[in-house]
């Protein structure tokens, strides 16, 4: 899935050099009436339109009018450039999960001279929006899943409403739920969460999350471990609470679920559980 955003700005007549950028980026000032500002609709003359793909920019450009392609971060410094051979039309530039959020700005030139520039905002914005006992949703597990991770793990929706990537890196759980996770976790930075491209079953580093788009993180420390309900069961009673961490590669704050946690004894062996949504 891909995020379109830009506004592009054509200048009529050039301004003064950007402060602290290499020489080349240099600003443009505006005509008379306001100049062609572009909404997110529209294309411009050379940068015909600016995609959030995945981890990159996907930049389309008019063949043989620029011969370099410039992408200044919020703080002024050159992030990316990329040299436009005669021919050329699309270009990429990669930005990664640990980019700084906030709007870039894109130059195109020639011969050092801007031509044109858009702008872009690259800026997470992450939610957990569901969590679900692995056990209710086998068929919704990873490929591989034995019994006892079907019936100890979470499945977690975590959806990015930004127009940027980022990503998870860590899955903790606190509070009433069978297996909190264990200070270890965070002593050995360990994140929680299953590594789907790791045969092995250990912890993912980081699970990407693109603009745009939902994706399923697994837990990976046993959350509802089946061996402690009973415990838990006969300590806490009925009712209890449990709270749901993620943690970002950006400072991205609350990405929390609070959840009731309901403990259903039948007799003294046996005890199942049921989870809701705090209001």
């Amino acid at each position: 899935m891909t995020n379109k955003q830009k506004t592009i700005h054509r200048r009529t007549a050039l301004g003064s050099i950007l402060a602290g950028i290499i020489a080349g980026l240099a600003g443009c000032t505006s005509s008379g009436d306001g100049g062609d500002d572009r909404s997110a609709d529209g294309a411009g003359d050379v940068i015909q339109s600016v995609d959030v793909d995945g981890l990159e920019l996907v930049i389309e450009l008019e063949r043989d009018t620029i011969d370099q392609f410039n992408v200044v971060d919020p703080s002024g410094e050159l992030f990316a450039k990329r040299a436009i051979e005669s021919g050329v039309s699309h270009t990429t530039i990669e930005v990664g999960t640990d980019y700084p959020p906030g709007e870039y700005e894109l130059l195109g030139l020639n011969d050092d001279e801007p031509v044109e520039t858009t702008t872009v905002t690259l800026e997470p914005d992450l939610e957990l929006t569901e969590l679900r006992l692995a056990r209710e949703y086998p068929e919704e597990m990873y490929e591989g899943a034995s019994d006892s991770q079907i019936d100890a793990e979470a499945i977690l929706s975590v959806t990015n409403q930004g127009t940027g990537p980022t990503a998870v890196t860590a899955l903790r759980f606190e509070g009433d739920v069978p297996f909190p996770t264990h200070e270890s976790y965070d002593e050995n930075n360990e994140s929680g969460i299953y590594d789907p491209e790791n045969d092995f079953g250990a912890d993912a580093d980081s699970i990407t999350i693109p603009a745009d788009e939902t994706v399923l993180v697994y837990s990976n420390s046993l959350p509802f471990l089946p061996v402690n309900v009973q415990t838990k069961c006969n300590s806490i009673g009925r009712d209890g609470r449990f709270t749901v961490h993620l943690s970002t590669t950006h400072n991205i704050a609350n990405i929390t679920l609070e959840y009731l946690i309901h403990y259903l004894s039948a007799d003294s062996e046996d005890c199942v559980i049921e989870i809701e949504e705090t209001a």
